[in-house]
């Protein structure tokens, strides 16, 4: 995910924050620090801005409160993380973003109990965590606002129960039968029992589309803004879902070699070549992205796209050549990589084409474009 920092690893898996993690986390402070929501059917209440303490108390208890409580949602991904290590899947990292924690996985297995496993990891946590924080708030409380100081043992209590709150919340939404969330995952598992994963796939995603539009009917009627936010999350979400399971399931089985352009086919430049000439060549061809090379049988130097040359102004472009501008790291894949793979390599590193090599030399470039028409072929 751009814009994210990495703060270091737990067990060997990269633990990043997104700079939009920094607005939540603000958010959520003032949020601890002001309020004072008493929820009566459960006895506690969320927030320090009963208690009889003063202002910059009140935010740094908001602080710690928050804390607390996004490194609960940071376990939460690890419990999905360490379930689906055990089954082999290999974990790139998680982030921490606005909308929370994201677990970035190579791929999830297709067996229903192992993606069901994996998906329930997350949200048995975090309400393991809240019902228990729950039962120590229950046991040591109430929280007595009324004292004429408040006491650590109120402050910590009320920290307890912003915990407890939270995770509960935090497991149940994230039960929802609709993509993407894990409950989401869980009903296409329960369904790939009895069906094919791509058709599985579609009636989770009709579902969730479905809990979607409700919601968002729920939410124009009641003018609830947060309602429509998240109804649009979980219909887009899932929609994205069902569009990568397809080509991520009809890709299966089919190689680099299979779809992509194959030397001597394939058109390079030389490094030379002034971007005017290079414009030219785009026209001609239709491609907007080449190898450069010195002659089809040196090595590769780097890759330029249509991208690189519109960073250069037009009245430079004449003087300037292709070496100058070029991106040097040649991304590349053997032949014989799995085609959903080099799709997966494709969006981690935000290209639209990779350079096929055998032996140290260049036998073929595989595009975006190659691997979609290959889906709609099948």
């Amino acid at each position: 995910m751009k814009w994210s920092y990495r703060i270091g690893s737990i067990r060997g898996i990269p633990i990043k924050l997104h700079f939009s993690f920094l607005i939540i986390l603000l958010i959520f402070i003032w949020i601890f620090a002001v309020n004072d929501i008493r929820i009566k059917t459960l006895g506690i209440i969320i927030g320090f801005g009963g208690m009889n303490i003063s202002t910059w108390l009140k935010y740094l208890l908001g602080a710690i409160a928050s804390v607390l409580f996004f490194s609960t949602i940071l376990f939460h991904e690890l419990s999905h993380s360490f379930v689906a290590r055990h089954y082999g899947t290999k974990i790139r990292s998680i982030t921490l973003f606005v909308l929370g924690g994201v677990a970035q996985m190579e791929a999830i297995p297709r067996d229903p109990g192992k993606e069901a496993k994996i998906s329930a990891a997350g949200p048995a946590f975090s309400m393991g965590i809240g019902i228990i924080s729950y039962v120590i708030y229950y046991i040591f409380g109430p929280v007595s606002l009324t004292a004429p100081v408040a006491t650590f043992k109120d402050a910590t209590l009320l920290v307890v129960s912003i915990i407890a709150f939270y995770n509960v919340l935090l497991g149940l939404f994230n039960l929802i039968p609709a993509f993407p969330m894990d409950g989401g995952r869980i009903l296409r598992a329960l369904f790939a029992t009895r069906m094919s994963y791509i058709e599985a796939t579609k009636r989770a995603v009709a579902v969730g589309e479905s809990f979607a539009f409700a919601l968002g009917i729920f939410g124009l009627l009641t003018l609830n803004v947060f309602l429509l936010f998240i109804a649009i999350f979980i219909y887009f979400g899932a929609s994205a879902e069902e569009k990568a399971t397809i080509i991520s399931v009809t890709l299966e089985g089919v190689k680099a070699r299979d779809v992509m352009t194959a030397v001597p086919n394939v058109v390079s430049v030389p490094p030379d070549m002034t971007l005017n000439q290079l414009v030219d060549v785009m026209f001609r061809t239709k491609h907007i992205g080449y190898p450069v090379q010195e002659e089809q049988s040196s090595p590769v130097l780097g890759v330029i796209t249509f991208g690189d040359v519109r960073q250069i102004p037009a009245s430079k472009r004449d003087t300037t050549r292709v070496e100058e501008v070029m991106n040097r790291e040649v991304i590349s894949i053997g032949a014989d990589t799995d085609a959903s793979d080099a799709l997966k390599l494709m969006s981690s590193k935000n290209i639209g084409r990779l350079i096929v090599m055998e032996d140290g030399q260049m036998v073929g470039i595989i595009s975006r474009t190659d691997l979609m028409r290959a889906v709609q072929f099948r």
